[in-house]
């Protein structure tokens, strides 16, 4: 959704077929600019949207999500002008197929703190927003992790005493596609991540996991409650 709040940079990072960029040019706002890879994946394009942004905050939104509240920016600067650190909010994951036909849906609530970040990652990257002077002060996403990069970043700013602030947003849908990063077919390769996560950060065993598994686990636990 179009969003209420007016001051703001897109910094547009295409790393496909060149659709997003196409676009995104086809707005004809000035307050958008468009940057491209090459196909080096989905971390260098965020360190790159990163290293161009001149904003104070900085915030993502994957081009297969969206922020259904035309509140949500709003809801993180307010969040953000009252205390710096990790500001993040819940959602709602969409399994869908590659043509975006619905599957099944369930919302994710987004409750986090440092201890329990080194069991499991409870934030959406589509809901999140940060100071952008943390890109300096706690290094670029980790482009070796391109599956658990954001995590491994949520450990090494909790770690050194960041903050996390939860905000009362929870308007952001999060796609869950069967063909996504997270899909069956790259399990093996998410688990050899998820061992190196754990072995640089000094973590116990980590079960593998997604958002969307993580969503469909409390559903049924809160229905179990309520029946």
């Amino acid at each position: 959704e179009a969003q209420d709040h007016g001051s703001y940079e897109v910094i547009v990072v295409e790393d496909g077929d060149g659709t997003g960029a196409t676009a995104a040019s086809r707005l004809k706002d000035d307050r958008i600019r468009c940057l491209a890879t090459g196909g080096l994946g989905q971390v260098p394009a965020r360190n790159l949207g990163i290293a161009a942004a001149t904003g104070r905050w900085i915030t993502f939104l994957d081009d297969d999500d969206r922020w259904a509240d035309r509140q949500h920016l709003a809801a993180f600067e307010t969040a953000l002008r009252r205390a710096d650190g990790l500001a993040h909010g819940s959602g709602r994951i969409v399994l869908e197929t590659d043509s975006a036909r619905l599957i099944e849906a369930f919302d994710f609530s987004s409750v986090a703190s440092a201890r329990s970040l080194r069991r499991d990652n409870t934030l959406l990257v589509s809901s999140l927003a940060f100071p952008r002077s943390y890109a300096a002060a706690f290094g670029a996403f980790d482009a070796t992790l391109p599956y658990y990069w954001d995590w491994d970043w949520y450990l090494r700013l909790t770690a050194a005493g960041v903050p996390l602030l939860k905000v009362p947003a929870s308007g952001a849908r999060i796609s869950a596609r069967i063909d996504s990063v997270s899909a069956d077919a790259n399990r093996p390769a998410r688990a050899a991540e998820l061992a190196r996560l754990a072995r640089k950060h000094g973590l116990p065993p980590l079960v593998l996991r997604n958002h969307l598994s993580i969503a469909r686990d409390a559903s049924v636990h809160n229905q179990s409650m309520a029946g």
